[in-house]
């Protein structure tokens, strides 16, 4: 992603290669994503409903996580038909709705690990900083493209997108949520590299974002904890702070090159608390193997490539500035899980996109891709190519036509 991508006149000129590559990597990623997910869901949790409640079904978590998933396909299916101009006109109201459900959180919601993020909706609970990223990712895709030739300037800058968007993880930092607090600042930084900010005004800004993040880490004695966990693993307490970290290693180095086979997770049985959430690329490696988080990797990669096409070839700067935010949260959210399970940050509390148990960041996460894959059907050329080739149905019609015709 440039920002080079950003100051491209618009035209009617398609770019070179197939306009539908970007939408079609987007499907077959996300597909290849939430299936793994569904494995590692079911497996995982059918152990955690077992020993929370023997009498009941092993599957009541995992039909939770089914209802989320039809609901985030929904949403995706449904998002992905929209227009362009539908999403320009539809931020602000799913950026101001997140905003009031996040002054909801600070006042009344409750904790989950530490983290204050979550208010309950009846018998259901709902993490509004969920939602809050897709609305700030749109809100800013319209704000810095309409301001774009202000950007040259500190007051151009925060001036309405800065200051919204420090609103917003504002808010959330109310909740002590150091990891959604840094997804959101990579968001930022991702709109405003491809609005075409200045470079000098990046250097402030990570002076200010580390300030933020030392200020955080004093807060709580569980993120104080987990980061003397990481900054002194042979100190930490193995049955305690530590054991997350440690038995998410286990589990990465018994799976080897294919794995224990599906279900066959030994860290799931009680030794890997949250196998399920945040340690869910563990499982994967210890019952599908290298292989199987290769598999993960290739998919976000895929996912990564179609943002940078969006970036790259459209020609409406608030879909370039949006898929720079969204991608960011999706595979950026993706890496800080995976390097928190391999050791390479501490433990966050963030989830794996598309993978990790969870309603509110499945049903999310999917509508950010249905977000993405508007634009990818608007991509130039695109509409072109789609109205050109016959749908699944009809070449199926013809295809059973053309095989009576011949008896």
């Amino acid at each position: 992603m440039t920002a080079t991508a950003s100051r491209r006149s618009s035209s009617d000129t398609t770019p070179p290669g197939s306009p539908v590559v970007t939408y079609y990597l987007l499907v077959v990623s996300t597909a290849i994503l939430v299936l793994i997910g569904l494995a590692v869901v079911l497996s995982s949790t059918s152990v955690a409903a077992l020993r929370s409640d023997v009498s009941g079904s092993p599957y009541r978590l995992f039909i939770v996580q089914l209802i989320a998933l039809g609901l985030g396909l929904t949403a995706l299916a449904i998002g992905s038909r929209m227009s362009v101009g539908f999403w320009k006109r539809a931020a602000p109201w799913v950026l101001y709705g997140s905003m009031i459900l996040l002054v909801v959180v600070a006042t009344s919601g409750y904790a989950v690990g530490g983290n204050r993020n979550w208010i309950r909706i009846g018998p259901m609970s709902f993490q509004p900083s969920e939602v809050a990223k897709l609305g700030l990712a749109l809100y800013l895709g319209v704000v810095l493209a309409k301001f774009r030739r202000e950007l040259t300037t500190l007051r151009g800058i925060m001036l309405p997108g800065g200051l919204m968007a420090g609103a917003v993880i504002f808010l959330v930092m109310l909740g002590q949520d150091l990891g959604t607090t840094i997804v959101l600042a990579m968001m930022v930084a991702a709109a405003f590299w491809v609005a075409g900010v200045p470079k000098r005004y990046f250097g402030f800004g990570a002076v200010v974002g580390v300030l933020l993040v030392l200020s955080a880490l004093t807060v709580g004695e569980t993120r104080s904890g987990r980061i003397d966990a990481w900054l002194n693993p042979e100190t930490a307490d193995p049955s305690g702070v530590g054991m997350q970290s440690l038995h998410g290693l286990w589990a990465l180095a018994s799976g080897g090159l294919w794995g224990l086979g599906p279900g066959m997770s030994r860290e799931k049985w009680g030794y890997l608390p949250v196998a399920d959430s945040d340690f869910a690329f563990a499982i994967i490696g210890e019952e599908f193997g290298l292989v199987g988080t290769l598999m993960v990797l290739v998919a976000f990669g895929m996912m990564a490539v179609a943002v940078n096409r969006l970036v790259q070839r459209h020609n409406d700067r608030f879909v370039q500035i949006s898929s720079a935010a969204i991608g960011a949260w999706l595979v950026g959210q993706a890496c800080m899980n995976i390097a928190v399970v391999i050791g390479l940050l501490p433990v966050t509390g963030v989830p794996l996109p598309f993978i990790s148990s969870g309603g509110s960041s499945l049903i999310m996460s999917l509508a950010g891709v249905g977000v993405l894959m508007a634009f990818a059907r608007h991509e130039p050329g695109a509409e072109a190519a789609f109205a050109a080739r016959p749908s699944v149905l009809r070449r199926s019609i013809a295809v059973v036509s053309k095989g009576r015709g011949r008896e």
